[in-house]
């Protein structure tokens, strides 16, 4: 026997109750002869393209062991199955009894709150929720130099702009107390004898 996760999309026109749906699963372990470990409600999301004409549905989060050569079946029942959608099926060896039981101590029918790394585009963590350009709004990350005619230049329309410029150019000529100041940012300095 060896442990396995599988992550159910169940359908939410098929399935109107949480028991239901564990019921499904449970039927589909029984029949190849799983041991459930864990099922839980991971989230009920709108789907990113229709499937089988549906625009929502459950994803469920299940761990099990189970024997290597009936996980075939498995996948053959949940796709006869009218109410799963899709399903997948990987390994989870490296998934710890610490992490089982505290997951085992979650109330099923919640759903789970995504780790940092499983957030949604646009919250992540890693950025502290500004979006997926940071604190930068989206027009700021366009190139410096956008596609005008050679030799125009474009006045400055507004205080900020002017500001943000000198705050530029006296940024790239300050230098750190251990370099020597540098007039021109563009020219790498010169070595001294």
């Amino acid at each position: 026997m060896k442990r396995y996760e599988a992550m159910f999309l169940f359908d939410n026109a098929a399935m109107h109750q949480w028991s239901e749906i564990e019921g499904e699963v449970k039927r589909l372990f029984d029949r190849i002869e799983a041991q459930p470990l864990v099922c839980l409600k991971f989230d009920e999301r709108r789907l990113a393209y229709e499937i089988n004409g549906r625009k929502r549905g459950t994803y469920v989060l299940t761990y099990f062991d189970a024997d290597p050569g009936r996980i075939a079946d498995l996948e053959r029942d949940a796709g006869l199955s009218e109410s799963v959608l899709r399903m997948l099926v990987l390994r989870a060896d490296k998934i710890s009894e610490e992490k089982l039981a505290e997951l085992k101590a979650l109330p099923p029918d919640q759903p789970l709150q995504p780790a940092a790394s499983e957030s949604r585009r646009g919250d992540s963590r890693r950025d502290g929720g500004r979006g997926r350009y940071g604190d930068r709004k989206p027009e700021e990350s366009k190139p410096a130099a956008e596609s005008k005619p050679a030799g125009e230049t474009k006045p400055a329309e507004t205080p900020d702009a002017d500001a943000a410029q000198t705050a530029t150019a006296t940024a790239t000529t300050e230098a750190p107390a251990d370099q020597p100041a540098t007039t021109e940012p563009d020219k790498p300095a010169e070595a001294q004898p």
